[in-house]
């Protein structure tokens, strides 16, 4: 039996390593958010997660190796106190409460379009946070 309880928890943890969850929690408030200086990979790793990103294309853009991949977005995400959710195998941010997308004391977090973003968005549509 200890066989088998071994293989149904093995079999669970698989499926949940794929499963749709929350990689990195973000901070509590939007006043702990620390963005990146624009024009950097932190930028740039940022934008692509506002308009949603898998790991593959980003190992495509960057030519980084997965686990690369996955060590440098958790860096970011932690120095820049946003959240990581993954979601039909699609990485996406989540802001802390508070940081909503208006504000006049907001700086924008995606790079300017000359960095060559995955999709970028249109001005309207850029996430503003404190």
């Amino acid at each position: 039996m200890n066989a088998e309880l071994a293989r149904n928890r093995r079999l669970e943890a698989l499926s949940y390593r794929k499963a749709d969850r929350v990689l990195v929690k973000p901070r509590r408030h939007a006043s702990e958010l620390n963005p990146p200086a624009e024009g950097t990979t932190a930028a740039w790793l940022i934008g692509a997660l506002i308009h949603g990103v898998t790991v593959d294309e980003i190992e495509k853009r960057t030519s980084w190796s997965r686990s690369s991949v996955f060590v440098n977005l958790y860096q970011v995400a932690k120095r820049a106190g946003i959240g990581i959710r993954r979601e039909d195998n699609a990485l996406h941010i989540i802001l802390p409460e508070g940081a909503g997308r208006n504000s006049s004391a907001a700086r924008v977090v995606n790079p300017p379009r000359n960095q060559g973003n995955v999709r970028m968005l249109r001005e309207s549509e850029r996430i503003m946070v404190h």
